[in-house]
Protein backbone atom coordinates (compact mmCIF):
# COMPACT_ATOMS: atom_id res chain seq x y z
CA UNK A 1 0.00 0.00 0.00
CA UNK A 2 1.83 3.01 -1.30
CA UNK A 3 -0.78 5.77 -1.28
CA UNK A 4 -2.89 7.37 1.41
CA UNK A 5 -6.06 6.33 -0.43
CA UNK A 6 -4.96 2.66 -0.45
CA UNK A 7 -4.17 2.76 3.26
CA UNK A 8 -7.49 4.47 4.06
CA UNK A 9 -9.42 1.87 2.01
CA UNK A 10 -7.57 -0.89 3.85
CA UNK A 11 -8.34 0.67 7.25
CA UNK A 12 -12.01 1.06 6.31
CA UNK A 13 -12.21 -2.57 5.23
CA UNK A 14 -10.66 -3.75 8.49
CA UNK A 15 -13.10 -1.60 10.45
CA UNK A 16 -16.06 -2.70 8.31
CA UNK A 17 -16.91 0.95 7.59
CA UNK A 18 -18.65 2.27 4.51
CA UNK A 19 -17.85 5.70 3.05
CA UNK A 20 -21.04 7.05 4.55
CA UNK A 21 -20.27 5.64 8.00
CA UNK A 22 -16.75 7.05 7.87
CA UNK A 23 -18.12 10.47 6.94
CA UNK A 24 -20.57 10.32 9.86
CA UNK A 25 -17.89 9.15 12.30
CA UNK A 26 -15.44 11.88 11.33
CA UNK A 27 -17.67 14.82 10.54
CA UNK A 28 -16.27 14.93 7.00
CA UNK A 29 -18.60 15.36 4.10
CA UNK A 30 -19.28 12.30 1.95
CA UNK A 31 -17.68 14.19 -0.95
CA UNK A 32 -14.47 14.73 1.07
CA UNK A 33 -14.27 11.02 1.96
CA UNK A 34 -14.82 10.16 -1.70
CA UNK A 35 -11.97 12.46 -2.70
CA UNK A 36 -9.66 10.91 -0.09
CA UNK A 37 -10.47 7.44 -1.41
CA UNK A 38 -9.98 8.44 -5.04
CA UNK A 39 -6.65 10.09 -4.25
CA UNK A 40 -7.82 13.54 -5.41
CA UNK A 41 -7.28 15.06 -1.96
CA UNK A 42 -5.33 14.28 1.19
CA UNK A 43 -6.64 15.44 4.58
CA UNK A 44 -4.85 17.89 6.84
CA UNK A 45 -3.21 16.67 10.07
CA UNK A 46 -6.29 17.22 12.24
CA UNK A 47 -8.58 15.34 9.85
CA UNK A 48 -5.96 12.59 9.49
CA UNK A 49 -6.10 12.02 13.27
CA UNK A 50 -9.90 11.82 13.19
CA UNK A 51 -9.79 9.34 10.28
CA UNK A 52 -7.23 7.20 12.12
CA UNK A 53 -9.35 7.17 15.28
CA UNK A 54 -12.52 6.29 13.36
CA UNK A 55 -10.89 3.37 11.55
CA UNK A 56 -8.88 2.05 14.47
CA UNK A 57 -5.42 2.55 12.95
CA UNK A 58 -2.59 4.95 13.72
CA UNK A 59 -1.91 8.24 11.98
CA UNK A 60 1.54 6.85 11.14
CA UNK A 61 -0.09 3.97 9.28
CA UNK A 62 -2.33 6.29 7.26
CA UNK A 63 0.63 8.50 6.43
CA UNK A 64 2.70 5.52 5.31
CA UNK A 65 5.28 5.66 8.10
CA UNK A 66 4.46 2.20 9.43
CA UNK A 67 3.09 -1.09 8.15
CA UNK A 68 -0.41 -2.37 8.68
CA UNK A 69 -1.12 -3.27 12.31
CA UNK A 70 -0.33 -6.89 13.16
CA UNK A 71 -3.82 -7.66 14.41
CA UNK A 72 -5.33 -7.17 10.95
CA UNK A 73 -2.94 -9.71 9.43
CA UNK A 74 -4.79 -12.70 10.94
CA UNK A 75 -6.19 -14.78 8.10
CA UNK A 76 -9.93 -14.36 7.76
CA UNK A 77 -10.12 -11.47 10.22
CA UNK A 78 -11.29 -8.97 7.61
CA UNK A 79 -14.21 -11.30 6.80
CA UNK A 80 -15.53 -11.24 10.38
CA UNK A 81 -18.73 -9.24 10.68
CA UNK A 82 -19.27 -8.25 14.29
CA UNK A 83 -22.83 -7.31 15.10
CA UNK A 84 -23.77 -5.61 18.34
CA UNK A 85 -25.55 -8.72 19.64
CA UNK A 86 -22.61 -10.98 18.75
CA UNK A 87 -20.20 -8.58 20.42
CA UNK A 88 -22.26 -8.65 23.63
CA UNK A 89 -22.31 -12.45 23.59
CA UNK A 90 -18.59 -12.69 22.91
CA UNK A 91 -17.85 -10.20 25.70
CA UNK A 92 -20.36 -11.97 27.97
CA UNK A 93 -21.81 -8.57 28.88
CA UNK A 94 -25.31 -7.13 28.77
CA UNK A 95 -26.34 -5.01 25.81
CA UNK A 96 -26.76 -2.02 28.10
CA UNK A 97 -23.23 -2.29 29.52
CA UNK A 98 -21.69 -2.65 26.04
CA UNK A 99 -23.78 0.26 24.78
CA UNK A 100 -22.52 2.47 27.64
CA UNK A 101 -18.93 1.40 27.02
CA UNK A 102 -19.12 2.24 23.32
CA UNK A 103 -20.86 5.58 23.86
CA UNK A 104 -18.22 6.54 26.43
CA UNK A 105 -15.51 5.59 23.94
CA UNK A 106 -13.52 2.41 23.63
CA UNK A 107 -10.65 1.25 21.47
CA UNK A 108 -12.44 -1.65 19.77
CA UNK A 109 -15.34 0.22 18.20
CA UNK A 110 -17.45 3.33 17.85
CA UNK A 111 -21.06 4.35 18.45
CA UNK A 112 -22.08 6.45 15.43
CA UNK A 113 -25.21 8.54 15.00
CA UNK A 114 -27.79 6.74 12.92
CA UNK A 115 -31.26 7.59 11.68
CA UNK A 116 -34.11 8.50 14.00
CA UNK A 117 -31.79 9.35 16.88
CA UNK A 118 -30.55 5.76 17.11
CA UNK A 119 -26.91 4.75 17.27
CA UNK A 120 -25.05 2.41 14.95
CA UNK A 121 -22.27 0.36 16.50
CA UNK A 122 -19.11 -0.26 14.48
CA UNK A 123 -16.50 -2.78 15.63
CA UNK A 124 -12.86 -2.97 14.58
CA UNK A 125 -12.16 -6.73 14.28
CA UNK A 126 -8.44 -6.51 15.08
CA UNK A 127 -8.92 -4.31 18.12
CA UNK A 128 -11.93 -6.33 19.30
CA UNK A 129 -9.91 -9.55 18.98
CA UNK A 130 -7.12 -8.00 21.02
CA UNK A 131 -9.59 -6.82 23.67
CA UNK A 132 -11.41 -10.13 24.20
CA UNK A 133 -8.36 -12.29 23.61
CA UNK A 134 -7.41 -14.17 20.45
CA UNK A 135 -8.53 -17.60 21.68
CA UNK A 136 -12.03 -16.49 22.69
CA UNK A 137 -12.45 -14.33 19.58
CA UNK A 138 -11.21 -16.99 17.14
CA UNK A 139 -13.41 -19.67 18.70
CA UNK A 140 -16.50 -17.46 18.89
CA UNK A 141 -16.25 -16.08 15.35
CA UNK A 142 -14.75 -19.20 13.75
CA UNK A 143 -11.51 -17.58 12.63
CA UNK A 144 -8.89 -20.02 11.41
CA UNK A 145 -5.43 -18.79 12.33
Amino acid sequence: MKTFSERLKYAMTQANLTQRQLAQATGASPAAVSQYLSGKNTPNADRMKVLADATGVSVNFLMGFENAPDQVAVKGLSDVKITFVKACRCLQKSEDSVRKLMVAGCEFGRALPGTGGKLNYIFFPGKFREFVGPERFDTFFGVNV
